[in-house]
Order: structure tokens, then C-alpha cells, then sequence
């Protein structure tokens, strides 16, 4: 049985280890366009064509004033668009544009490439190891989520 130790150990090496892949992965700023929160921004609306303000308000648990701002910040650098729904005319549809699908490669190759550099300091099975912890913890989540 796992004690309050264990978990606070995890809890600690979480925390520090969420806090030293965001420094990792962060560009200079003079070469970023896009933050990792619109970088998400931007994977939600190609999973999810013609997406809605609602809808990525929810995806990534902000209020929708929040979205709002950063849709707008978005729509400013022209990796978005927003369109009317052309069924209801109060939906306001979101599209990410040739720019953004751009932007949104580019960014994603180079945080790819600087989690590889990161995880490739460790072997090969633990790597695979945590893979698979985490991909059963994703599928323990969802399926409670889901219930």
C-alpha cells in the first residue's frame, strides 16, 4: 500500500519536473510567435474545424472572457479567423488560417525536437516505461471522466 510519503515524493517531483520542461521547452522571445497556451489553442481548432469560443474555453479550462483575449491576440497575428456560423448567426466559428497551420508546424517540430533532446538522456526502456504510465493513466482518467 502506497503512504501519504509517496504520494508527497511524486506530488514534489512533479511539480519540479513540470517546472523544468516549461523553462526547457520555452523559445527566445524574439522568435516566438505563439505561446504554449495559443500553440494548444491552435491544436484544438485542427482537431476541431471550425471550433467555437465555448468550445476552447472548455478544452483548456479557461473562463470565457479569458478565451475571448486570447482568441483576439490569435486573430491580431492572423494565425485565426473568426467566421460567422452561417446557420446561427450568434455562433461565432473559429478557423485557423494558412499562416497559423504554419506557425503551428513549426512550433510543434521545435518542441519536439527539445523534448527528444530531453528525454533522449534516458534509456530507451525507461522511456518506454513512462509511456506507458502514462498512457494508462490517461485511459484510467478519461474512462472515470467519461462515466
Amino acid at each position: 500500500m502506497k503512504n501519504d510519503a509517496d504520494f508527497e515524493q511524486l506530488f514534489s517531483t512533479m511539480m519540479q519536473f513540470g517546472k523544468l520542461m516549461s523553462q526547457q521547452t520555452q523559445e527566445d522571445h524574439e522568435e516566438k510567435k505563439a505561446t504554449m497556451l495559443q500553440l494548444t489553442a491552435l491544436q484544438f481548432l485542427k482537431e476541431e474545424p471550425r471550433g467555437t469560443v465555448s468550445g476552447l474555453a472548455n478544452f483548456l479550462k479557461l473562463s470565457k472572457s479569458s478565451a475571448t483575449q486570447l482568441i483576439e491576440r490569435l486573430v491580431k497575428v492572423g494565425l485565426i479567423e473568426r467566421i460567422n456560423d452561417q446557420e446561427d448567426r450568434r455562433i461565432i466559428r473559429l478557423i485557423i488560417t494558412e499562416s497559423g497551420e504554419r506557425e503551428f508546424v513549426t512550433l510543434r517540430k521545435k518542441l519536439m525536437e527539445k523534448i527528444q533532446m530531453i528525454f533522449s538522456k534516458i534509456p530507451t526502456k525507461d522511456l518506454k516505461d513512462l509511456t506507458r504510465i502514462y498512457a494508462n493513466l490517461l485511459e484510467t482518467l478519461t474512462k472515470e471522466h467519461n462515466e
